[in-house]
């Protein structure tokens, strides 16, 4: 959590944070120390037991007065444009250094956002010059851990998406049943295609303030033997056919949510069933076994013991498999969904309180197709609490 900042910086001997980008979109690192949207960005100076300091244009002073941070400055006021008609070339970094003098910082510094690799560069470099270690740190980073613990606001945010979330998938599932016509599915006249349940979604994520992340995936049989087929438009969607349905929207708060289910309109083939009824046993039983001050390693031990019980390869089994688990257990879920903890066969993280992450076992064939269940858990009381209101069905 944000509140551990100082405590974080002193255990790992660092002195002052800098963290800057052109915008808060697709900036996590930026987004979650000012803790609201900055459509231009800005630039973020932490001493460590010191209040932060932000500095933005003059257009997002009334964006930025509602952030996190108490003090926040224009570039005007920090003297910019005067930097810039002494020497254009080199004001921003110019006043970067100037401004990280200023806030009292020395010693140790980390960079963080997300910024062309050349600015990162010169920044560092001008740091060094005048007395300051710039750290190349290892992971887990320092806002790494920092963020992969929750507040009560972050973990409300990521609920609320949640909960709009499942309400779009149920809606699009009910519009799937209703076009069933016999041995067919059929929307105005015309064979059902993917390419129309993606532009469902696109209108429903978009009528209740969300977002898409990337390519929403969609996947019918075969094709989803790959966990990352997306499915494509012409595709048509045949009764019987199990369907990979995986949604990550973000919500306007920047937090994220992801779930996955499998579904089949009609029954698919034995085989099918006998995958899903194994990948939904898998899920319970880590759902069941999660614990406070286990390691995430032993989580995705669990759902491979299942699957190999089963005579599915794991890559415990075969770490260059094809078919069968083929993936880690599950990610963090925040203003991302890709941080920590990592529930993978090697993950070194620890699962503790306050944690967002997902448990989504699969299994894939490139025969059959792949069936993989998804939902979002917090930690609490050292137990997990399933975020995801989606029931876990089939056949439609």
């Amino acid at each position: 959590m944000l509140s551990d900042l100082d405590s974080k910086m002193e255990e790992k001997g660092l002195d002052g944070i800098l963290a800057l980008g052109d915008s808060t979109s697709n900036n996590p690192e930026l987004l979650y120390l000012v803790g609201c949207s900055i459509p231009r960005g800005g630039i973020y100076v932490k001493r460590r037991g010191q209040d932060p300091i932000l500095v933005v244009s003059e257009t997002d002073l009334g964006s930025a007065r509602s952030s996190r941070v108490q003090n926040v400055k224009s570039f005007g006021e920090l003297g910019y444009y005067k930097l810039l008609e002494k020497d254009a070339k080199h004001a921003y970094i110019n006043l970067i250094t100037q401004l990280v003098a200023d806030a009292g910082l020395e010693g140790k510094v980390v960079i963080y956002g997300r910024n062309k690799p050349n600015v990162i560069l010169q920044i560092s470099s001008a740091l060094r010059q005048r007395g300051f270690t710039v750290v190349e740190e290892n992971s887990p980073t320092l806002l790494e851990e920092v963020m992969m613990t929750k507040d009560n606001r972050e973990i409300e945010a990521i609920k609320r998406v949640g909960e709009i979330a499942c309400k779009i998938a149920r809606e699009v599932i009910e519009h799937l049943t209703s076009c069933r016509v016999g041995d067919r599915l059929i929307y105005k006249g015309e064979e059902l295609k993917v390419g129309h349940i993606k532009r469902l979604l696109r209108v429903l994520l978009a009528e209740n303030n969300l977002k898409p992340i990337d390519e929403m995936i969609f996947a019918p049989a075969p094709g989803s033997s790959d966990p990352h087929y997306t499915g494509l438009d012409s595709e048509p969607i045949r009764v019987g056919q199990p369907i990979v349905f995986d949604l990550f929207p973000q919500g306007s708060e920047g937090y994220c949510f992801d779930l996955t289910r499998t579904i089949s309109i009609g029954s698919p083939t034995p085989e099918c069933k006998e995958m899903y009824e194994a990948v939904l046993e898998a899920q319970l039983t880590v759902l069941d076994r999660l614990r406070s001050g286990m390691l995430a390693k032993e989580a995705m031990e669990a759902a491979c013991s299942v699957f190999e019980k089963k005579r599915y390869d794991t890559p415990r089994t075969n770490p260059k498999l094809t078919r069968g688990f083929t993936h880690s257990l599950g990610h963090g879920v925040g203003l991302t969904i890709g941080e920590r903890p990592y529930l993978s066969l090697y993950s070194q993280d620890r699962i503790v309180d306050r944690q967002v992450f997902t448990v989504e076992p699969g299994l894939y064939d490139p025969r059959l197709g792949g069936v993989r269940l998804e939902d979002v858990v917090v930690m609490e009381g050292g137990v997990a609490r399933n975020l995801t209101d989606l029931e876990k069905v089939l056949v439609y």
